[in-house]
């Protein structure tokens, strides 16, 4: 089983001190389908379906820092980040996150 995970943080305060690891209610059956469905983008906004559907349930209180695909049983995973097209926001500068992905 494959689930979408989303590593958060709240807007304007520590992103050290303030993520936290969500999970997509919806499970898929391989990775594949996982990565379609993380990769799926809204042409005209240009940004993830899934990650714009996040922020605008969460208020725009969390902004997302990475998400990707994961199977807990084989440890198989996939990741993206967000690539700021306006810079990266101050409270990240210098900030790695890569393996911080978990359920």
């Amino acid at each position: 089983m494959y689930k979408i995970l989303i590593l958060a943080y709240l807007i304007g305060q520590s992103p050290i001190e303030t993520q936290r690891t969500f999970q997509m209610e919806k499970t898929f059956n391989t990775m594949e389908e996982c990565k379609a469905e993380l990769l799926l983008k809204d042409p005209v906004r240009d940004t993830y379906d899934v990650l714009w559907e996040f922020v605008n349930d969460m208020n725009f209180k969390y902004d997302w820092l990475m998400a990707g695909c994961k199977n807990d049983e084989t440890g198989e995973e996939f990741q993206i980040e967000p690539s700021y097209p306006k810079g990266k926001p101050k409270e990240l500068e210098g900030l790695e996150f890569e393996g911080q992905l978990k359920a």
